[in-house]
């Protein structure tokens, strides 16, 4: 089978990746502070449950997506098998996934100011997803107990197990969908 090489598409890599993210999130909050339709705690709420759905978002896009649709079936497996190099995110994938945590709430959603708080929240979790997944290819250094046990099932999941912990910031849909790695650091022998 041919290897599809990232380096003759137009892609992106971190940090390179997170401008984007972050000024369309900054957009959103300047549009809030100069019209704002409610409350600012009611628009916090929906920025948290905007970061919940991303963590869900996320699990999708990484069992099914990136596991099972062609190409980016193939890219990943590059990515796991090369852990170690900065992965390669195609250029048009970024820009319509980005286009889709802002405009689909915006869509979904008839109240504007709850949307936006939505969409803050699912940037957010973008961002912290690209940020955190960075994070566990670099070895996490300090005592983060939460970045350790992340780095664990990744490693898990790159190694030994890449049918299970799908979960980047959280194992909590894995434990839901029935996909968490076994514990320990490696299947018996």
């Amino acid at each position: 089978m041919k290897r599809l090489d990232l380096q003759h598409w137009a892609t992106t890599v971190f940090p390179q990746a997170l401008p984007l993210p972050v000024a369309a999130g900054m957009a959103l909050l300047a549009r809030s502070a100069m019209r704002p339709h409610g409350g600012w705690l009611l628009l916090a709420a929906f920025a948290l449950a905007g970061l919940a759905l991303w963590t869900l978002l996320e699990y999708l896009l990484h069992r099914f997506v990136l596991h099972g649709i062609e190409p980016f079936r193939t890219w990943h497996l590059q990515h796991h098998l090369r852990p170690e190099e900065p992965m390669r995110t195609p250029l048009l994938f970024s820009g319509l996934l980005l286009l889709a945590l802002v405009f689909a709430p915006m869509l979904a959603i008839s109240n504007q100011w709850l949307a936006t708080g939505l969409a803050l929240g699912l940037l957010a979790g973008h961002v912290a997803q690209e940020i955190a997944h960075h994070a566990l290819h670099t070895r996490p250094d300090g005592d983060s107990h939460w970045l350790l046990r992340r780095f664990g099932q990744h490693r898990l999941h790159h190694l030994h197990y890449p049918e299970a912990a799908f979960g980047t910031l959280t194992p909590v849909w894995d434990h839901v969908f029935g996909t968490s790695a076994p514990q320990g650091d490696k299947p018996e022998a």
